[in-house]
């Protein structure tokens, strides 16, 4: 009997985003699905400032219709001056849309020492879902180095395997902070890597899809066809949100076909900073030197699957 309860159960899991508007549609993923156990979300500085991505996470929380706990982490990457993306987000980091101010505050415990507190004291598996910059991440695991044996599993919307979004060779989420990501990668965590590649490839919401969502009275389908709808005016046609994508392999992770690669962060070169340096080499087994694989990498997502659980569950009432 229990081991029927623990294949029953809910998986625990703490979220860290800087909430802009594929955030926002993750999280809205995230509260909503039958399959996780939302512990608490943490906010980083990236898309947007810290203020305006905490400031959102809560708008969120309550379009959702949940209660979660919401803390506020680092306002800047480890090193450096901090860089956003309201050209990408809008001045408010939520399209500019104009959803009102949340009633309820952010908790007052930092997003580290609740990262760090939350996993110690489970009694049960957390896993982590990452959408952002690893810099809260990063600073956990600086601040408490077991954290690595506690956390049961890592899926980070992070990286490319081919190339970038912010430079050539950079996807935004590693290119804000990669000392932090290095020291992420570096971790004993197992890590899954939903890089841009699969989620450009087979991450698309389609125009009907909305037009389902805008029939719904529920303010968490409401919102989310308020923010996809303005991505495909945008981008004038299916619109693959990076975040939400990387949500659903979190919760179902058989969306996705992955295969085990060795992957480390470039910190110092002139025009690679920021890579998600992926050996992909057919021939790196029979190298004696070859350093072990150390991320899971997502190579596609299934499309048809993924489109019909992020419309079953938030179509659910």
């Amino acid at each position: 009997m229990s081991e029927e309860r623990d294949v029953m159960r809910k998986r625990d899991v703490l979220i860290d985003c800087d909430t802009g508007v594929d955030d926002a549609m993750a999280l809205l993923l995230a509260l909503r699905s039958p399959a996780l156990n939302v512990l608490g979300i943490t906010t980083v500085a990236g898309n947007t400032t810290i203020e305006k991505a905490t400031r959102n996470t809560l708008v969120v929380v309550e379009y959702s219709g949940r209660r979660v706990p919401v803390l506020q982490g680092a306002f800047r990457p480890l090193t450096g001056p901090l860089r956003t993306a309201e050209y990408a987000h809008g001045s408010d980091g939520l399209g500019d849309i104009g959803f009102p101010d949340p009633k309820e505050g952010a908790d007052e415990e930092h997003a580290v020492d609740f990262l760090v507190r939350t996993v110690m004291e489970s009694a049960h598996p957390v896993d982590l879902i990452t959408l952002a910059p690893l810099t809260n991440i990063a600073l956990a695991l600086l601040k408490e180095p077991k954290l690595e044996e506690h956390v049961r599993s890592l899926v980070m919307m992070a990286g490319g395997i081919a190339g970038g979004n912010t430079t050539p060779a950079a996807e935004f989420n590693v290119w804000v902070d990669p000392e932090a990501a290095d020291v992420v990668f570096r971790s004993r965590i197992p890590k899954t890597m939903v890089a841009l590649d699969p989620i450009i490839q087979g991450g698309k919401i389609e125009t009907e899809d909305v037009d389902q969502l805008e029939a719904t009275d529920m303010p968490w389908c409401w919102m989310a066809s308020q923010l996809l709808r303005q991505r495909l005016v945008r981008w004038k046609g299916p619109t693959t949100p990076p975040d939400l994508a990387a949500m659903g392999v979190a919760i179902d992770p058989t969306l996705a076909e992955s295969r085990i690669q060795h992957v480390v962060i470039e910190t110092q070169g002139e025009h690679t900073r920021g890579m998600t340096v992926v050996d992909r080499r057919p021939f790196r087994n029979r190298l004696g030197d070859a350093p072990e694989p150390n991320v899971n990498v997502v190579a596609s997502i299934d499309t048809q699957r993924y489109r019909k659980l992020v419309l079953d569950t938030w179509l659910a009432p």
